[in-house]
């Protein structure tokens, strides 16, 4: 299955644990200086992507993830002049609170109705178990969210978005050391299950000539696995892939493993995000060298067929 192929695609991150205004721009991401944005931008615990793409004269928009809240998403919106109504259409990743927290919010903001596609296994109430005790349920509650004007269309299977953008559909698991998260759990039929997240899926972009884009959220199922199925399903050359790789959590070994996997793909930029953790995105730094980049509140990756 394959998206239209674009000539240009921009990538802004709205949302994400990190922002420093002292960060340069590099050959693919543009930074966000001082006094550039109508209002100081947020960070938080959250994840949020807007992502826009161009083919020929033909414009089009998808917002990934809402953050843990409306109020950094709102703020960085604002302060980045996007006016809300201007969202053609959303994707959540998974069920977390930290990705659909914002969405409520958002369409109160709006004027017009809002489209969230979505697995429907991402409505399920879901935990953390600690070892200082549970978090949660955080439960993404399908009624409210109707009530506030979102339109949900729950897929399972790769879909193709508004002709540009590849929604992954359930992610196939085929590497050994990509495991389930022990701590995360599900509540089905009123019990705690292992939480495998079938829900949760990633977001892909084809730039013509150049190779696909890969968007993840907080990658539960594994970058690698996400990287390898998205590149199965679009017989594409992997160029880009960003997003939370969820890496704080693993081994030394695990994490060394999946900056491999990452490294075997040969993309041109791999950007960390959100839930990486510090200590493997510094790895992922010195293992990738100038195909690594900081990711940052504001920043834009962009490329083009040019």
């Amino acid at each position: 299955m394959r998206p239209l192929a674009v000539d240009r695609v921009k990538i802004t991150i709205l949302v994400d644990n990190y922002y420093d205004v002292l960060l340069p721009s590099t050959k693919y991401v543009k930074r966000v200086t001082p006094g550039q944005t109508k209002k100081p931008l947020m960070a938080g615990h959250g994840f949020s992507l807007f992502v826009e793409v161009w083919k020929g004269e033909r414009y089009a928009n998808i917002l990934v993830d809402s953050s843990h809240s409306y109020i950094p998403l709102l703020n960085n919106l604002e302060a980045l002049g996007i006016d809300p109504d201007s969202i053609e259409t959303a994707f959540l990743t998974h069920g977390h609170f930290d990705h659909f927290g914002g969405f409520a919010g958002l369409a109160e903001k709006r004027t017009k109705p809002l489209t969230v596609y979505v697995h429907p296994d991402a409505f399920y109430p879901k935990l953390v178990v600690t070892p200082a005790g549970k978090r949660g349920p955080w439960n993404f509650d399908k009624k409210a969210n109707e009530e506030k004007g979102i339109t949900f269309v729950e897929e399972r299977l790769s879909t193709i978005i508004n002709d540009f953008f590849l929604a992954s559909g359930e992610i196939e698991r085929t590497t050994e050391f990509e495991k389930p998260w022990p701590a995360a759990k599900v509540i089905k039929d009123g019990k705690e299950v292992q939480d495998l997240f079938i829900d949760e899926q990633a977001l892909g972009v084809i730039v013509e000539g150049k190779g696909l884009v890969v968007m993840a959220g907080c990658s539960h199922p594994g970058i690698v696995n996400i990287t390898r199925h998205m590149a199965n399903i679009t017989q594409e050359r992997v160029l880009c892939v960003v997003g939370g790789f969820h890496l704080s959590i693993l081994s030394e070994d695990d994490v060394e493993k999946t900056i491999n996997g990452l490294a075997e793909f040969e993309p041109e930029l791999v950007v960390p995000c959100h839930c990486t953790g510090f200590y493997p995105t510094c790895r992922m730094c010195v293992r990738l060298g100038e195909r690594f980049a900081v990711n940052c509140v504001g920043s834009a990756i962009e490329f083009s067929k040019e």
